[in-house]
């Protein structure tokens, strides 16, 4: 059978995840909730920051790039809402929204840096 492989994480593993929240009790899902903070946030593989960073120099897959950053970090920001929460909600999902394009460009520049070596 072929199909997708699927390499490491750096966040929590599924099936400890699935392991805690099925025998560990309460003390598992209060670990399960604590943030995992990796030594590189959002960084992917090098082989990965490199394939971006081939797909940024050439014009028909750097549209596909574009079009990610049209649909986040070019977006205009429109937090307001009815309420404070509803405001604040927005923004945080917003800035969720952000994380994703931000993600992409910083791997990207990890990726040059790593061609030029």
């Amino acid at each position: 059978m072929s199909g997708p492989i699927f390499g490491g994480r750096q966040a929590q593993p599924l099936d400890d995840m699935v392991s805690r929240a099925g025998g560990d009790g309460w003390e598992g899902l209060e670990e399960l909730f604590k943030p995992h903070l990796a030594t590189a946030p959002l960084q992917p593989s090098d082989l990965v920051a490199k394939n971006l960073a081939m797909l940024a120099q050439h014009s028909g897959s750097r549209e596909v790039i574009e079009w990610l950053m049209d649909i986040t970090l070019r977006q205009p920001f429109r937090p307001t809402g009815k309420t404070l929460e509803e405001t604040a909600l927005r923004a945080a999902t917003r800035q969720g929204i952000n994380g994703v394009g931000e993600a992409v460009l910083a791997a990207i520049e990890h990726g040059q840096k790593l061609l030029e070596k």
